[in-house]
């Protein structure tokens, strides 16, 4: 995805992704070296960073806001999908840089209704309404975020700080903030995601692993887009990938 391109989710494949055009990939590439903190030492490669817009019937849902690297052409990707006046809420996977820098610029670009977010770090914003929520590990809470917009905020147990994925029931899509980071093409390693994970060598990562393919099975997945990496789109994929996602994560743990 190169950075001035607005992507469908379910781009390539959207016989089989249901509400096509509901949701796209927004943001843009960048290399991965020894600057990248979640990027293992021996990969180099470009990589994309990825922000979700879900559009709504009366309005739309941004899911993250990219990062500054990336600032002109997420709201250059905004104007070509909404219109002027369009009214847009935000979703903050996670209240880290990657996920909420942009939120300033935005603001003085559009109107921005409301910011949904978890944890407790100061997210910066100038005049849009805070929304922190509340969801304990290993559970869901179903959202009306924006008016025809409803989502599911899941709390997963793969994590660092608090974090959110967030589902679509409309489109099947899963977002998952910074899991399932390891898509890319040929040769794609679920362990190369989980860099960041460290602590994982002390733990016993088993319960982990089986909320993963418990936050997968238990719903309708059609698509799996990460905030970094390539998305993956197709049921079929999306549990395959849970699987090896979920195998990466047992094997790092302690036996």
């Amino acid at each position: 995805m190169s950075p001035s391109t607005v992507e469908p989710l379910s781009s390539g494949l959207e016989a089989g992704f249901p509400g096509n055009g509901r949701i796209h990939r927004l943001g843009g590439d960048i290399l991965l070296d020894e600057r990248i903190s979640w990027c293992p030492p021996d990969v180099r490669r470009s990589q994309p960073v990825n922000c979700y817009l879900i559009r709504g019937r009366s309005g739309s849902v941004l899911v993250d806001t990219g990062i500054r690297l990336h600032e002109t052409e997420v709201l250059e990707q905004l104007d070509r999908v909404l219109s002027p006046r369009e009214p847009l809420s935000i979703v903050l996977t996670r209240t880290e840089m990657e996920c909420c820098l942009n939120l300033p610029a935005i603001e003085a670009h559009r109107q921005v209704e409301a910011v949904w977010y978890t944890g407790g770090i100061t997210v910066p914003r100038a005049a849009a309404t805070a929304k922190r929520v509340s969801v304990e590990p290993g559970t869901a809470l179903e959202v009306e975020v924006m008016d025809g917009v409803v989502l599911e905020f899941i709390s997963p147990l793969l994590r660092l700080l608090p974090t959110l994925w967030i589902f679509d029931p409309q489109s099947g899509a899963l977002l998952t903030s910074d899991a399932f980071t390891h898509g890319g093409g040929a040769g794609s390693d679920p362990r190369d995601g989980l860099r960041k994970f460290r602590w994982f060598s002390e733990a016993d990562t088993r319960p982990i692993a089986r909320d993963v393919l418990r936050i997968v099975r238990e719903r309708d997945v059609t698509a799996i887009g990460p905030g970094y990496g390539a998305p993956f789109v197709g049921a079929g994929e999306c549990a395959e990938e849970a699987e090896r996602l979920a195998a990466a994560i047992r094997e790092q743990g302690i036996r």
